[in-house]
């Protein structure tokens, strides 16, 4: 729709709102496939669950809105910003002074990292850096990531620190963990070979606990925010 915004903006919501929940029911399926569950049971409860959420949702928005206005500086919307500067983008609006350059730049950081990963991958299992020398999935693990990066740029930092907060101390804890597990396989006398297959299971184990202790805070912040907003909106 050449010069609509509006439209070029409905539309495209409807586009990523159907490929979320078809993102959504695949991981849900699957997750009912490994439990063994109906999947007519699942479909139908998706399909109870889409006709409520049209109505709580709609009323979710309009509290919120009512005690946060959105975009506020409580609720920038970030997301809905780059859809708005997108679809100015392509009716013939033109890019900020100065982008150009900042687009070039990371563009070829970005290209060129994942050709120099796809190298150490295909190379030794230690790497020399001078006087150092570093373990292939060590680096790995480290390696910067474009889609990461392109996040953090896009959400605003109240929603990217906590997640590297997160981020930071879980990697902490597992190195802490993985630490304690090394020195006791010491002490019995355990060989390297067994240890070497030993650990990438307490990382997975000790990253399994790490979901689940994020999500209950998640879960814990979503509860609480709305009993705080219910309060705030019927303290008006």
């Amino acid at each position: 729709m050449p010069g609509n915004l509006v439209g070029n903006l409905v539309a495209g919501g409807i586009a990523e709102a159907g490929a979320q929940q078809a993102g959504d029911l695949m991981q849900d399926l699957k997750t009912g496939h490994l439990l063994n569950a109906s999947p007519r049971a699942q479909f139908v409860a998706q399909m109870i669950g889409s006709v409520f959420s049209v109505f709580i949702t709609a009323g979710a928005y309009i509290l919120y809105n009512k005690v946060y206005p959105i975009p506020g500086p409580e609720l920038p919307a970030p997301t809905a910003q780059v859809w708005l500067d997108m679809a100015r983008l392509v009716n013939g609006h033109p890019l900020p002074p100065h982008v150009w350059p900042f687009i070039a730049v990371f563009a070829g950081v970005f290209i060129i990292l994942p050709i120099l990963a796809l190298l150490i991958d295909r190379g030794k299992d230690t790497i020399a850096l001078g006087s150092l020398n570093l373990r292939k999935n060590t680096l790995q693990r480290w390696w910067p990531s474009g889609i990461a990066f392109a996040i953090g740029i896009y959400n605003t930092p109240n929603f990217t620190l906590m997640r590297a907060v997160g981020a930071i101390g879980a990697a902490c804890v597992t190195e802490v963990i993985v630490a304690r597990e090394r020195k006791q396989h010491i002490l019995i006398g355990t060989d390297d070979r067994m240890w070497n297959q030993q650990e990438p299971l307490i990382r997975r184990k000790v990253a399994m606990m790490a979901i689940i202790v994020a999500s209950g805070f998640v879960l814990g912040e979503g509860t609480f925010s709305f009993f705080i907003l219910l309060s705030q909106a019927f303290s008006k």
